[in-house]
């Protein structure tokens, strides 16, 4: 088991085990008075003489059984990577002194089970790392055990133990390019905006006006230029701004590579899934432009009503990864009767995979009302080795849809974005930095 260091919210039961007496137990009292009858039967008292110990074993097993133990207590805390591709779990027993030995059944979410036996000191504390593969809600963790006793002869029935859920937050890919939207339009930031202000790039000489600040006063410029005593010669500039930044993420299905998953029959999935790629996305986005200083927002297409108004700092970061992670499929999707609003002049970042019509008619929707739209593909590289051959036709129909739904979004001005699910790809930071083009001031 690997080391960790977990904290914060613990999980923890606290229950009363029930013993019983090992079936060995009875056995040995079986063949005990089966020897013993054969020795009166028989008059051969070699039958008395092995019947001897095992009258002896039972005596000892019936002795010793614990009638009444104390409470085991046992609690689990839980710590996920910073990568988002394990957690840590520590879990520790509070066992009483009638248990020899403890036998535990760990579960965990990459679908192993690990079955083991620990001497009451080692069961003090387990610790260890569970390998995830999705981000978002899950249990982590459940855990079941049974303590022996009286060397063996005891033994209590299997009790569960705490069933440790958490919330795994997505990986954040760095992005150092970003585009931005047509035009800027906050009071300050790390933009050069199209209004007059300080802090920007050059943009011309004039004489000076009320409302101009003595040390912008150009004096060759003035020297040179001054035909009338009193004549002040100003340097000018752009202001500075920050962009806003919408994040629409499409959370109503979730599907994986492997097609014969698609309709959700065949048991949990255990490859990256788009809905991973979308947290990852909106996930490393939001980080990226915040700490560029922008204003980011989010939106989402499920109808659950999880919308994040734009803002900046460490603390509204926080409040959208929380939202991010939460995302998930609720049942049956809703159906969307009005395009979510989003502010005037925002870089909207449309975040889908694009199965269906609704995301691309909204990204169609936006960039024709003046906006520029990111459309973020994150549907995984698709598998059909396991998909029979019906399924094979109707995922070629399903595909040719979206492709003319993706040629349809990029001939109304929708620039796509590919998104890989491969674990610490570049490639998506650097197909956002090919669209990193020098902003048309207006």
């Amino acid at each position: 088991m690997s080391d960790a260091r977990p904290g914060g919210h613990a999980d923890r039961t606290s229950l009363r085990p029930r013993w019983s007496l090992n079936p060995a137990v009875g056995y040995a009292a079986a063949a005990a008075a089966l020897l013993a009858g054969l020795a009166l039967v028989t008059s051969r008292p070699e039958f008395a003489l092995i019947a001897l110990p095992l009258f002896a074993i039972v005596a000892f097993g019936v002795e010793r059984r614990p009638r009444r133990s104390d409470v085991v207590t046992t609690t689990t805390r839980l710590a996920p990577d910073t990568d988002a591709t394990g957690v840590g779990y520590d879990t520790r027993f509070d066992l009483s002194a009638d248990v020899d030995a403890l036998a535990v059944v760990l579960a965990t979410a990459d679908g192993t089970t690990h079955r083991f036996a620990v001497t009451p000191e080692t069961a003090r504390r387990l610790i260890g790392k569970v390998a995830v593969t999705h981000s978002g809600p899950q249990e982590i963790l459940r855990l079941h055990y049974s303590a022996l006793g009286a060397a063996g002869a005891a033994f209590t029935s299997p009790d569960a133990g705490p069933a440790s859920s958490r919330l795994v937050p997505p990986p954040r890919l760095p992005i150092d390019s970003l585009p931005l939207p047509h035009r800027v339009v906050g009071i300050t930031g790390a933009h050069d905006s199209a209004t007059p202000g300080d802090g920007g790039e050059f943009r011309d000489v004039a004489l000076f006006a009320p409302g101009d600040r003595l040390r912008r006063i150009d004096w060759k410029v003035t020297a040179r230029r001054a035909q009338l005593p009193g004549d002040l010669y100003v340097r000018r500039t752009f202001s500075t701004a920050d962009a806003i930044v919408m994040l629409v993420i499409d959370d109503r299905d979730e599907v994986s590579a492997d097609i014969s998953r698609w309709s959700g029959s065949k048991g949990p999935l255990t490859s990256t899934t788009s809905l991973d790629l979308a947290r990852e996305a909106a996930a490393s986005l939001a980080s990226a432009y915040l700490a560029a200083g922008d204003r980011v927002g989010l939106r989402d297409l499920a109808g659950t009503a999880r919308s994040v108004e734009p803002g900046g700092g460490t603390r509204h970061l926080q409040r959208l990864r929380t939202t991010i992670a939460t995302a998930a499929p609720t049942g049956r999707p809703v159906k969307t009767t009005r395009t979510p609003i989003v502010p005037a002049s925002a870089l909207v970042v449309v975040i889908s995979s694009f199965l269906d019509d609704l995301a691309a008619t909204m990204a169609v929707t936006w960039a024709s009302t003046g906006h520029r739209v990111l459309a973020i593909d994150t549907l995984p590289q698709v598998d059909v080795t396991a998909a029979s051959r019906e399924e094979r036709t109707a995922f070629q129909l399903l595909m040719l849809e979206r492709t003319s739904r993706l040629d349809g979004m990029t001939a109304s001005g929708v620039e796509p974005v590919r998104w890989d699910a491969a674990p610490g790809s570049a490639v998506p930071a650097v197909r956002l930095r090919a669209l990193t083009r020098p902003r048309r001031i207006r």
